[in-house]
């Protein structure tokens, strides 16, 4: 098995062959023997040890912190070195990319479904990797619902389907959304939901643009953007339990009032 490995390893150094493989350690070893250590992400091919340089990441100013958050995630490479007596392999993301991107993104159009790979999640945000472009996904693209943190939603390594919004190759912009394959549960709130009626809920988020807090409801998986009102002598605190009543639905444009009636737990 080890020898197949070194055979395909061997054969992507000479033919530029892409692999693919995990990020799932952090070394500094690269060029020892050439007295510079840099970070490098660790991959295995079977069981042999690949190191990809920060500096061949494909990733400008890569530092240990940002390979940290890409623990996981699945990544291309392309071989540089190849020794096998002091058994050292170096290897490119960032020449894979670049082939990646020369043979698979001019094949893509606007509107086109398809999957990429998820590299690194924020708290507003995930990082995915669009055959060899590196492509930030905001939350509001991410589902029809606030998401309070992508990180409980979301993981480097897994595989996100998504449909091209926006394709300018020339200009690298590349726009992307993955809700357009997530029920939108605002197109039935009022099944659920109605201007006046009151409702139980759970204070996940406090939003710096308003006044106010964000309610998660009970009865659905809608937020609601809740003022609360100057007779209140304690504000409601993270994950307390509330009562809501709804003062306006904007199902239009995914947005829901109300304003506090009083403080659960």
């Amino acid at each position: 098995m080890k020898e197949l490995a070194i055979k395909e390893l061997m054969r992507s150094k000479e033919e530029k062959r892409i692999l693919t493989s995990k990020i799932s350690g952090i070394e500094d070893e690269y060029y020892k023997f050439k007295n510079k250590n840099i970070p490098c992400a660790i991959v295995w091919y079977e069981d042999i040890k690949i190191l990809v340089p920060s500096t061949h990441l494909g990733i400008e100013k890569a530092s240990k912190s940002i390979i940290r958050g890409m623990l996981g995630a699945e990544i291309d490479f392309i071989v540089m070195e190849l020794d096998t007596t002091s058994n050292i392999v170096i290897a490119s993301r960032k020449d894979a990319m670049q082939l990646r991107a020369e043979l698979e993104l001019p094949k893509l159009k606007s509107n086109d479904t398809v999957r990429v790979r998820i590299l690194a999640v924020g708290q507003k945000h995930i990082l995915v990797e669009l055959y060899g472009k590196e492509v930030i996904i905001k939350a509001d693209d991410l589902q029809h619902t606030y998401i309070v943190n992508c990180k409980d939603l979301y993981f480097p390594g897994e595989y996100l389907k998504v449909r091209i919004k926006q394709l300018d190759i020339e200009n690298n912009v590349f726009e992307l959304s993955s809700k357009d394959f997530i029920e939108n549960p605002y197109k039935n709130i009022r099944k659920y939901i109605t201007e006046g009626g009151e409702y139980t809920g759970k204070v996940i988020a406090f939003p710096k643009a308003n006044s106010g807090v964000i309610v998660q409801l009970d009865t659905t998986n809608i937020t609601c953007l809740v003022r609360v009102p100057a007779r209140f002598n304690n504000y409601p605190h993270y994950l307390n339990n509330v009562l809501i009543k709804i003062s306006e639905i904007k199902e239009d444009k995914k947005l829901i009032y109300g304003y506090l009636m009083r403080i659960i737990s």
